[in-house]
């Protein structure tokens, strides 16, 4: 790889804006295309490619387009030397972060250039550089403060002043005085009426689960089509705008964690369901609660669980249990099955119920068998110079592997991509380095045994 600026001769352009205001203005995508280009020109450069960032803030690292050019600044072979921004703000409004990828691409001869605030590359530009990233972290922090004010303010009069609409309701522009509008929060009829099927079906004894599949059945579907599932079901059930109250701020986006409770703001709205049914609703919930339920054990870890997947709708596998127990926290019988069944139910996918005692023998049995064949442990011995018998390396499968815990789950992780699961077929999926000779063969198929385990 390249570690020199003159290996490294190819110029990108990066473009960001953060909301649809900005594109309305003077940080509009289009402006920020002409500055870097023209930059380039007066440098007698071309711009090789420009990475645009629609609607994202600065201040996290995690942009997709942010990623896709590090990516290719780090890639082995890659040209790119040197990357132009509009302003500093555009790269990042994280001073810390920015500085840890700056220096980063310094080493690999890679320098971020600003079209408004250029720098030399050396000491005194790389202070002048800094202050200017710490300028950029203190404006996006007193933004925050003064548009969480405005909200919080909005609250206060009544408005909603934007977030994810709760499903039941949607805004209703006001205008205020020409050209100012704001939105309050009002039932939309036809999801309200859903909100009230789901109550009155959850209080008459049925589980989330269960009335996931009615509505279902129904043909009413939560928004954009998606299919009612029991977490769904049991977010509207605690959702405390149906009941007449909308709280505002229990979330922070930024720093991805709840707020606490004296934060929160009440905005009064118009119920949906009666207050009285809300909280019987909230009442069985609790008492269906597992976690508030201290009769009921937590099951174990299952082995395979995050490789299985089902081969009729793609959904992961999850434990399903008996609510039985043998033994303390010992659940009596533990099945693998389809997430989409256990959470929407057989409307979606039939599901694909196998006890996971039977499952995780069998697969394992299988595996050893290729982990420890007589040719593998033949080229063992010969790479470490001394004999390797093949109930040797049994031995080893066995007290690595079959013995359990998360040792076992990360070593079949280490060789497994997926395990599929439809019918009476499993298909085995190795990760690409353990495929084809001397590892577990590529989309290998084994059936289930009379007892619904594996058999090679």
């Amino acid at each position: 790889m390249p570690t020199s600026r003159e290996k490294r001769s190819e110029w990108v352009g990066y473009l960001r804006v953060s909301t649809p205001e900005q594109a309305e203005r003077d940080l509009s995508l289009p402006a920020q295309r002409r500055a870097v280009e023209e930059y380039a020109a007066r440098n007698g450069r071309t711009l090789s490619r420009v990475y645009v960032e629609e609607g994202c803030s600065g201040t996290h690292m995690n942009r997709r387009a942010f990623r896709e050019m590090l990516e290719d600044v780090f890639r082995s072979g890659s040209d790119v030397g040197t990357i132009v921004v509009h302003h500093t703000s555009r790269f990042t409004r994280n001073a810390t972060e920015a500085r840890v990828v700056k220096e980063k691409f310094r080493r690999e001869g890679v320098r971020v250039v600003s079209v408004c605030q250029e720098t030399n590359d050396d000491p005194v530009g790389q202070l002048i550089e800094g202050i200017f990233e710490c300028i950029d972290q203190y404006e996006s922090e007193m933004n925050g403060m003064r548009t969480s004010a405005a909200m919080r303010e909005a609250v206060r009069q009544g408005y909603f002043p934007g977030a994810k609409t709760p499903f039941g309701f949607t805004r209703q522009k006001v205008e205020l005085h020409p050209g100012t509008f704001r939105s309050r929060l009002v039932p939309d009829e036809q999801e309200a009426g859903i909100v009230r099927q789901l109550f009155q079906l959850y209080v008459a004894g049925n589980g989330a689960k269960n009335v996931a599949a009615a509505l279902n059945e129904r043909g009413l579907h939560y928004r954009r089509g998606s299919p009612w599932s029991k977490d769904l079901v049991l977010h509207i059930l605690e959702e405390p705008a149906v009941a007449g109250t909308y709280l505002w701020g229990r979330w922070s986006a930024k720093r991805k964690k709840r707020r606490d409770e004296r934060d929160w703001l009440q905005l009064k709205v118009e119920p949906i369901v009666e207050p009285a049914l809300y909280e019987l609703a909230i009442a069985l919930r609790k008492q269906r609660e597992p976690k508030r339920n201290p009769g009921r054990p937590v099951a174990a870890a299952n082995l395979l669980g995050s490789l299985l997947r089902c081969g009729r709708c793609g959904a992961s596998f999850q434990l399903e249990t008996s609510g039985k127990r043998s033994s303390g926290s010992v659940y009596k019988y533990r099945y693998y099955n389809c997430r989409t069944f256990c959470r929407v139910g057989s409307s979606e996918c039939p599901g694909e119920r196998i006890p996971t005692t039977e499952l995780d023998s069998a697969v394992l049995e299988y595996i050893a068998r290729v982990v420890c064949a007589p040719e593998r442990c033949a080229s063992l011995s010969r790479t470490l110079g001394r004999s390797v018998p093949v109930d040797g390396m049994e031995h080893t499968w066995s007290t690595l592997v079959t013995a359990g815990g998360t040792v076992s789950r990360n070593y079949l992780r280490h060789l497994i991509e997926r395990i599929e699961v439809r019918g009476d077929r499993i298909t085995i999926v190795p990760r690409p380095d353990f495929a084809g000779v001397g590892g577990i063969p590529d989309g290998e198929t084994i059936g289930k045994g009379a007892k619904r385990g594996v058999a090679a």
